[in-house]
């Protein structure tokens, strides 16, 4: 904001006030219904990031197909760390942790890529301060909820669609990749509640949309990539054994120079031997 209270500044230039001339000239095609307009620029967003999303989620599916694949290798390994008491052996066994994964062609980092949600980002900013700073935008209603101002129900929605999502994601995973992966894919859900909970409804009504374009999205990859995927992890796989990591080599205990000189006692029966030879 300027000193007069205006708002100003690039973001607002070329981010939000693009963003609210958009939906207004939507709600005029659709016959003055802005909630139809925020619907309309969720689902063009949602197609243009399609590509990057369904990248991600086979890059997601191939790692886990060889993270049950290499499962044995891993738990040696994730046995040394656990046992391991020095920090060479800590060394060791995380560099063979990395070793695995490399020989596998598999990143540490699990496959999971933030970027879909990073480019949705200014999109949920200009989208947000659009429905603020617009008077057509905020004072106007869809389904008798008033897009300028808060909504629980929307919000509840929004996020119980993500939760819906969530668990999609999860068919076909066996317990283990599911108790991996519970934590981090519930994390979604709670941040959607929480943004739409202290936003406006238009945005609430902009992730409950993208939530249920989510659901389909995943719904398909699950039913129609993943087998496709595991059949091909198999192939490649097939032939190639599990190497399971060597037991860790002790450190031999180093005999001191010191230890190699003789001791009186040495002495006593080097020449006890002799007397005895002598006799």
């Amino acid at each position: 904001m300027d000193k007069q209270g205006n708002p100003t500044g690039f973001i607002y230039e070329y981010l939000v006030v693009p963003t609210g001339n958009a939906i207004i000239w939507l709600a005029d095609l659709f016959n003055g219904s802005y909630g139809l307009a925020i619907i309309f620029i969720t689902l063009i967003v949602r197609i243009i990031i399609l590509p990057l999303n369904l990248s991600q989620s086979k890059k997601s599916m191939v790692q886990q197909e060889k993270m049950a694949f290499i499962k044995p290798e891993l738990d040696v390994v994730q046995q040394k760390q656990k046992t391991a008491t020095t920090a060479e052996e800590k060394a060791a066994a995380q560099q063979e942790l990395m070793d695995v994964y490399k020989r596998n062609n598999m990143s540490m980092m699990g496959g999971i890529g933030c970027l879909p949600i990073l480019i949705q980002m200014p999109v949920f900013t200009a989208m947000f301060q659009a429905i603020r700073l617009s008077p057509q935008i905020a004072e106007s209603n869809f389904l008798g909820i008033n897009l300028g101002d808060r909504n629980a129900y929307l919000a509840i929605a929004a996020g119980l669609v993500y939760v819906i999502q969530a668990f999609i994601s999860m068919i076909g995973l066996s317990p283990e990749q599911k108790k991996q992966m519970r934590t981090m894919l519930f994390m979604n859900p709670v941040m959607i509640l929480v943004f739409t909970w202290s936003s406006p409804a238009g945005l609430g009504l902009y992730w409950l949309v993208g939530g249920v374009f989510a659901c389909f999205q995943t719904l398909i990859t699950n039913l129609y990539h993943k087998p496709k995927i595991k059949a091909a992890i198999a192939e490649e796989l097939k032939d190639r054994p599990v190497v399971q990591p060597a037991a860790p080599i002790k450190q031999a205990e180093v005999v001191s120079p010191s230890s190699k000189k003789s001791t009186p006692n040495n002495k006593k029966k080097r020449n006890d031997g002799k007397q005895q030879r002598r006799n």
